[in-house]
């Protein structure tokens, strides 16, 4: 991880943006009451008031009450903000990480209070480096263009399947795509000044993944199918959302992408092209596997392999039947030439079939012994861990 020695490194949205809050709780704060709910105020502590237009009441929007800010620090300087409640100017630790998970766990399944170590967990989070060793090949799983947004991923007949890695972020697969969530976090500027700013991989990695809800989020359609599919916090405005992405583009150019992680200078990607390199690239280590193993029976691996050897298989069956057909009818019956090639493709045609039950045969019971012995390799080492794990705990009491 690269440490931000310098401070140089800021949020990707300024402080003056309001943070998205659920209006209920101003319900539930004044409920404790015995009198009536207080009305919401913005943050200058101003209620907004509902400008009538040609007879319609127009959304309550607060105005802009900073005297320090100009026209050039935002391009919503001076126009209507968004009524949403600001960010506080400090906030104590266990409010920045009151939406991050409870347990995480590292790279050897060790599971680790997230509240401990917030730096480990975010490296976890935004871990894309499996797809950064792979960047010179990743031309072959999709072009360097960005995502489409979600009503046309909709349109195109994709399944949003949502997961928690980042490194299958945007990936798909037959009708398939994985999406990650928008971590609440990404959206707290103290959260970043806090965290995400001292280290320039996180910075970047965060700054990618809100990059591609840039990408994702371009209309009020794609805003409301977001909150279909919990991809985003439910109390975000269609308002709040476009002053939070004209802010992100005045600090992360989305044409040079200079600022966020080399993954997202791709779009979507295909997974079983993805799968393909790391079975090619990294032959001794991932050809079984490779980069995200998704069976859970092996009759689905062999079903998703190995089903064109069926297509072969019945070509195979029309061919012979044809050649049985013309060996038995004149003038075929007397052609030298097509009964020896009868012959020829028949005794092809058993060595083939045998070929492949033999290799489906062997390729089985490797995989089984392999993922055996990992099984079995692995249990042996959690074993070792937690004995020695509790010894070295049994010591501490003793000596304490």
């Amino acid at each position: 991880m690269v440490e931000n020695k310098d401070k140089l490194l800021r949020p990707p949205f300024s402080l003056r943006l309001p943070t998205p809050e659920n209006p209920s709780d101003h319900v539930r704060r004044d409920s404790t009451t015995n009198g009536p709910p207080s009305t919401p105020t913005n943050s200058a502590g101003c209620v907004p008031q509902e400008p009538i237009q040609n007879g319609a009441v127009t959304p309550p929007l607060a105005y802009p009450t900073d005297s320090n800010t100009n026209d050039h620090e935002s391009p919503l300087a001076g126009d209507f903000q968004p009524q949403l409640k600001s960010t506080p100017k400090a906030a104590s630790s266990s409010a920045l990480l009151v939406n991050l998970p409870t347990i995480s766990r590292n790279k050897d399944h060790h599971v680790f209070s997230v509240a401990d170590d917030v730096d480990a967990y975010l490296e976890r989070d935004l871990d894309h480096s499996r797809l950064n060793r792979i960047h010179g090949h990743l031309w072959m799983a999709g072009r360097p263009l960005n995502a489409r947004p979600i009503h046309r991923q909709k349109m195109m007949g994709f399944d949003i399947i949502l997961t928690e890695q980042a490194d299958l972020h945007l990936l798909k697969f037959s009708n398939k795509i994985f999406v990650k969530p928008l971590p609440n976090y990404m959206l707290d500027f103290l959260f970043w000044e806090t965290y995400l700013c001292k280290s320039e991989d996180l910075h970047k990695s965060a700054c990618g993944i809100l990059l591609s809800y840039v990408w994702l989020i371009c209309s009020p359609l794609d805003l409301k199918l977001a909150h279909k599919l919990d991809l985003l916090p439910s109390e975000i405005t269609w308002l709040w959302w476009k002053s939070f992405v004209a802010e992100f583009i005045l600090h992360n150019d989305p044409n040079t992408l200079d600022k966020v992680n080399k993954r997202y200078h791709f779009g979507e990607l295909r997974l079983g092209r993805i799968n393909s390199i790391y079975r090619i690239r990294f032959f001794f280590t991932h050809f079984i596997r490779g980069y995200l193993y998704g069976y859970n029976r092996y009759v689905v691996f062999f079903q998703r392999n190995f089903a064109w050897i069926l297509i072969v298989l019945v070509y195979f069956s029309l061919v012979l039947t044809a050649m049985q057909v013309g060996a038995t009818i004149p003038p075929l019956n007397t052609n030298t030439a097509f009964l020896q090639a009868s012959y020829g493709f028949s005794v092809f045609s058993i060595i083939t079939v045998a070929a492949i039950v033999g290799s489906l045969g062997v390729m089985f019971v490797t995989i089984f012994l392999i993922n055996m012995f990992l099984a079995i390799r692995q249990e042996q080492k959690q074993r070792r861990d937690r004995e020695l794990l509790a010894q070295k705990k049994e010591k501490g009491i003793a000596k304490a």
